[in-house]
């Protein structure tokens, strides 16, 4: 049976370090009831690190007041499961030109370090079609540059780092989808 707000189930290998496993990740709209667990995860580096420094509802809620987001069109908070565990949440805006941004990405913090973040990297790159029922062309990612668990993530998943912000503050990531060179 089909659950509702339930939009793909991917497995992936998570790269733990006692050893690979097959994991399936589920991905699921945000509701008002994950607002505890997700601001739970969100400790002193979840917050500096995403720059949701007043709470990721906050965040979400902010992000569904702007004029040009169309929920569910080209912006999506999903709570990825693993099994019927919740293990991270992501914020995705899809721009335009079809490029999807992970706007926010936070796992949470005693599955840190478990390879979780880099397979559910990979199941969004297998998935990203489906999350919005339209052609993704790539993925980017905007990374603080003392990040290194973000850093190390996105690039076992294939993220591949294109440039710094010219003030130094941020790294860019992009993952091409369909053998499209963005």
């Amino acid at each position: 049976a089909a659950v509702a707000g339930l939009y793909c189930v991917y497995c992936a290998v998570c790269p733990a370090r006692d050893g690979d496993r097959l994991m399936e990740y589920a991905w699921r709209d945000y509701t008002a009831a994950d607002a505890a667990v997700i601001e739970h995860w969100m400790d002193a580096d979840a917050r500096y690190f995403t720059g949701c420094d007043d709470g990721w509802d906050t965040y979400v809620s902010y992000m569904l007041r702007e004029d040009y987001i169309r929920p569910g069109e080209n912006f999506r908070c999903l709570v990825i499961t693993a099994g019927e565990f919740p293990v991270a949440a992501a914020a995705l805006y899809l721009d335009e030109d079809g490029t999807l941004c992970v706007s926010e990405f936070v796992v949470r913090p005693d599955m840190r370090g478990c390879g979780h973040g880099t397979a559910i990297l990979r199941a969004l790159a297998a998935c990203a079609d489906t999350l919005f029922n339209r052609q993704v062309l790539a993925i980017r990612a905007v990374i603080f540059p003392d990040n290194s668990a973000s850093i190390g993530a996105f690039e076992r998943a294939g993220f591949q780092f294109t440039h710094a912000h010219p003030d130094g503050d941020a790294f860019y990531y992009r993952y091409s989808l369909h053998n499209h060179d963005v």
